[in-house]
């Protein structure tokens, strides 16, 4: 613990000051001239008292002292200082409350040690800059994770604290390399006083341009502003529809208790969500998920936050959760189950917050960080962020100051960039779908390494790529057996513990994140759009394991199905399974059995002529296609020449070609 004081120009009086400035040590021998007898102490408290009302003029410059805390338990004995200054700001933000801070660090203090500067008149906390540490960088207890970043102090006194809080830091805290303020917005107290510091101070600061966030400002014309929101047209016919499909409700989880029963499935979806954007969510992390938990503990009893659900006939469909403090809402994270994507579930409960804000807001609803696409509809201003960077003395401070100058110089041209192609919407698809190609290739990759095969791999994915950009040429035989053409099911042995499923849209991201060689987040897309046009999804497990993935579609080719023979209607129903993943160096007798199986008796349910395209490197398919009665009718071949000129061949085998069993 360090300790470090100066006379400020306040006009408070502090006890011993005098009228030269003074710099004292908390371990220097002056200290017990600073001891004053109890009624000297209440009268020069009242004084203090009587300046900060306006009673008094100042006179004199108080003595402030620094105290670098690196015990969090000294943090705590704080605590009551801290929510006294926290609450007089009237644009207090929940993230530099107590409670954030008590949470964060229970959840990720482990990696950090604290170095948090506050500053004192007396025995009075005037100001906390609160820091951690991690290795040779310094920032802002609670970031990244916090939305908002800034220090904790009263408005009149943010030049004197922020003066001396990193006058302390540059001279009595050693080895660190940068010191990052991230996520200061422009009404910050750290953005709006940093230009009055002593030039020698701003020579160490870089003030950096960072993001822009969405919000809502209401002002003085709430009532126009909420007319106009919640009487969009879209988002009522997205209600009307989800009130046609059964019974609507929304609410927010009051009780702690009931918040913790529905975390993990807001956590599970949060995952899915992100991962079909091709982006990482903050809820893959443990120690994110503990936070939000101890959050949640932390914050229920002061009635700050705000955990929403979208429920229809009692099954959660969308999740929120945001932040009400000091007459403004924060949406802070929020997802909704993919399987109910065609529902478009978000802007429903986006529009069920924003009518509780009605009534419950008074100054603003924050969309808080992401440039989501839909936040441009709804928003009236947009804030932007700044990163503030302090470096040390020596040459490596330097350099690192040139660096973060260049950066400041550079940022603003590149945001907007990043705005012009978020406006035109072809560019922004391709920079999406090259991003998560990149996610899909590297998870690949490191699945590869992982199981030593990355060799393989890397041909895998050059072949691929080839195939997709340059040339493909794929070939596939054609096995067909007729609804009426019963051929009683083989049974399959109960030891080989395979089950069947149809998957939906969230399974398949779950498919991409864990087997990215089984499926690329690049197609979710395409995914989600089959599934649209009513195409299905089977995966077949064994022992738990994914072995089998493929896609069956309600309809063959007109010129197929002619040439295949089966009836006079070649646009009759079809069932047809083209597409499919097998795993490799397993037996998958049993596992075909079944999707063969479970997909012929759909087929007979339809009245529907049952195609199946087999490859030439899949025997076990062709094997156990075979001794269920299947008959090889035609050959296909497709071509594809940089991905825009296609062809295909169809070539009819002779009807006495296969002499396939029949199993009565």
């Amino acid at each position: 613990m360090v300790s470090f004081a100066v006379k400020l120009r306040s006009g408070r009086i502090a006890p011993g000051s005098s009228s030269s400035p003074l710099v004292v040590c908390s371990k220097s021998p002056i200290i017990p001239i600073l001891e004053f007898r109890a009624n000297t102490l209440e009268a020069i408290a009242d004084l203090n008292s009587a300046y900060d009302d306006g009673a008094v003029a100042p006179r004199q410059a108080a003595i402030v002292r620094c105290e670098v805390v690196t015990d969090f338990h000294r943090l705590e004995q704080l605590w009551p200082q801290w929510v006294r200054l926290w609450e007089c700001d009237p644009r207090a933000e929940v993230f530099q409350s107590t409670e954030w801070a008590r949470a964060w660090w229970h959840a990720f203090g482990s990696g950090y040690t604290l170095c948090t500067l506050v500053v004192f008149a007396g025995d009075d906390v005037e100001g906390i800059l609160p820091l951690v540490r991690r290795g040779n960088r310094l920032q802002f207890l609670g970031t990244p994770e916090a939305d908002y970043g800034d220090m904790i102090c009263r408005q009149q006194r943010a030049t004197e604290v922020l003066t001396l809080a990193l006058k302390t830091l540059l001279e009595s805290v050693h080895g660190w390399e940068e010191c990052s303020f991230q996520h200061l917005s422009r009404n910050s107290r750290m953005v709006q006083h940093y230009r009055d510091l002593p030039r020698s101070l701003r020579a160490k600061l870089r003030c950096v341009p960072a993001d822009r966030q969405q919000t809502i400002i209401l002002r003085g014309q709430r009532e126009a502003v909420f007319k106009s929101l919640l009487g969009k047209h879209h988002t009522r016919r997205l209600q009307n529809k989800l009130r046609k499909a059964g019974e609507l409700s929304f609410r927010y989880l009051e009780s702690e208790q009931e918040a913790q029963q529905y975390l993990p499935e807001f956590f599970r979806h949060h995952i899915r969500r992100h991962a079909a954007l091709g982006r990482q969510s903050l809820c893959a992390s443990p120690d994110f998920c503990q936070f939000i938990k101890t959050l949640i503990h932390e914050l229920t009893p002061t009635g700050r936050v705000r955990f929403g659900v979208l429920e229809l006939d009692g099954k959660p469909l969308a999740w929120d959760l945001g932040f009400q403090v000091n007459g403004k809402f924060l949406l802070y994270q929020h997802t909704f189950d993919l399987d109910t994507w065609h529902y478009t579930p978000g802007e429903v409960l986006l529009w069920n917050e924003l009518k509780h804000a009605k009534d419950h807001v008074s100054r603003e609803f924050d969309f808080g960080r992401g440039d989501e696409l839909y936040k441009d509809r709804f928003a009236n201003y947009t804030r932007e962020t700044f990163s503030m960077f302090l470096v040390p003395f020596g040459v490596k401070g330097a350099l690192r100051g040139w660096e973060r100058t260049a950066q400041a110089f550079v940022q603003p041209a590149v945001g907007k960039a990043r705005e012009i192609v978020k406006r035109q919407r072809s560019t922004l698809r391709a920079f999406r779908s090259l991003r998560m190609w990149m996610i899909g290739t590297l998870g690949c990759i490191r699945q590869a390494k992982k199981n030593g095969s990355l060799a393989s791999c890397a041909l895998r994915v050059t072949k691929q790529m080839f195939s997709e950009l340059i040339l493909s040429r794929k070939s596939t035989e054609v096995f067909t057996r007729e609804a009426d053409a019963f051929v009683a099911s083989l049974p399959v042995p109960p030891d080989q513990q395979v089950s069947f499923s149809e998957a939906q849209l969230g399974d398949l991201v779950d498919l991409a994140r864990e087997h990215p060689h089984i499926l690329s987040l690049k197609d979710l897309a395409h995914c989600r759009k089959r599934m649209k046009n009513g195409d299905r999804v089977y995966v077949v497990r064994q022992q738990s394991q994914t072995v089998i993935v493929c896609w069956a579609s309600g309809k063959e080719d007109a010129g197929e199905q002619a040439k295949a023979g089966l009836g006079a209607d070649p646009n009759g129903p079809a069932v047809v399974i083209r597409e499919s993943w097998s795993a490799r160096d397993r037996d998958l007798a049993a596992p075909y059995r079944l999707l063969l199986t479970a997909v012929s008796s759909k087929a007979v349910r339809r009245n529907a002529v049952l195609f199946v395209h087999c490859g030439p490197n899949q025997g076990a398919l062709r094997k156990e296609l075979e001794l269920q009665g299947f008959q090889r009718r035609f050959k296909t071949t497709r071509y594809k020449i940089f991905s825009h000129f296609r062809r295909k061949s169809v070539a009819q085998f002779p009807q006495n070609s296969l002499d396939s069993p029949r199993l009565g």
